[in-house]
């Protein structure tokens, strides 16, 4: 028998009191009506979409209702003029909840430049959310690695997909990985040719980035800081973290996830031989960790018992 499952996407006008300017609106997809609350946040440049795997995962628990959306200045969000911050990006964030009506009880799970502006969410808001899961993201004030430098520079000119496929699949999944076969049933040989259909699915459904929008999330992501007090503060505050990273994640520094871990007080996994994109690379792993911080991690507490 098969289950048919709540979906819906909307836009939602965030930002009425917070910014002078018209406020702008912000793209979501909603899945699933069960009672655990799941925000999912993309990073740098990318769609909400780019969490599809993870949605499809928790779609089949009927424990779970998950919300994935475009952060400003990209995909079907507005991208108003100017640079961004991620602390703007977490009150963006939060205007969304408050539509959406959740106020409480909320896991949230951020990758990348998703991550920092979890960090800020958190922060800004504490009692709202019920954990956090850290993805191959950092705190801030750490010099880029040049591939990031290059990547961004060139991912920015490029206008042709498969170059921008090429691209971005190198960049951000271990050459290795991309060569191995695809899982089973998925109808791709090898993980490459699966990432590359997905990325032109993506493409062909999602408006191309401008080019100031691109310039002002990187500004963004670069200049990002949460600061050893405020970390300290997310940490007193109780609330279950946990922090993930790959070894060959040649984005954002390993080590920065090593930080976070050390100062959050929070378990730490490392993917040996993973990349950047845990949750398209790895995805059952990824979601088995968050299920588990889900349903252990209470009042301040968690301890992994799972291991990779």
């Amino acid at each position: 028998m098969t289950i048919e499952v709540h979906h819906e996407t909307g836009r939602i006008e965030v930002g009425h009191t917070r910014d002078k300017k018209v406020p702008l609106k912000l793209y979501y997809e909603k899945t699933g009506n069960g009672p655990k609350k799941l925000l999912l946040i993309m990073g740098l440049n990318s769609p909400g979409s780019a969490w599809e795997p993870v949605v499809e995962h928790f779609s089949r628990n009927p424990e779970y209702t998950t919300v994935f959306f475009d952060n400003r200045g990209v995909g079907h969000s507005d991208a108003p003029k100017g640079l961004y911050s991620t602390s703007q990006m977490a009150q963006d964030t939060l205007g969304l909840l408050d539509a959406l009506g959740w106020k409480e009880n909320i896991h949230v799970a951020g990758v990348s430049m998703g991550g920092m502006i979890s960090l800020e969410l958190v922060h800004a808001d504490p009692k709202r959310f019920a954990s956090m899961v850290l993805t191959s993201t950092n705190a801030g004030r750490s010099p880029p690695q040049l591939v990031t430098v290059s990547f961004l520079s060139r991912v920015v000119l490029l206008r042709e997909p498969d170059a921008r496929i090429k691209l971005i699949s190198e960049t951000l999944y271990p050459t290795k990985w991309l060569e191995q076969p695809a899982p089973k049933n998925s109808g791709f040989s090898t993980n490459r040719e699966l990432v590359a259909t997905t990325l032109k699915r993506r493409f062909a459904t999602t408006p191309l980035q401008p080019l100031h929008a691109n310039i002002a999330q990187s500004w963004a992501a670069l200049f990002h800081h949460v600061n050893s007090k405020r970390l300290a503060q997310i940490r007193d505050s109780g609330l279950p973290v946990l922090v993930l990273t790959g070894t060959a994640d040649n984005f954002v520094r390993p080590s920065g996830s090593y930080h976070l871990a050390k100062e959050l007080g929070a378990p730490l996994v490392v993917f040996e031989d993973s990349g950047h994109a845990l949750p398209g690379e790895q995805t059952e792993t990824y979601c088995r960790f968050i299920e588990e911080l889900v349903e252990r991690g209470k009042n301040g507490v968690f301890e992994l018992t799972s291991s990779l």
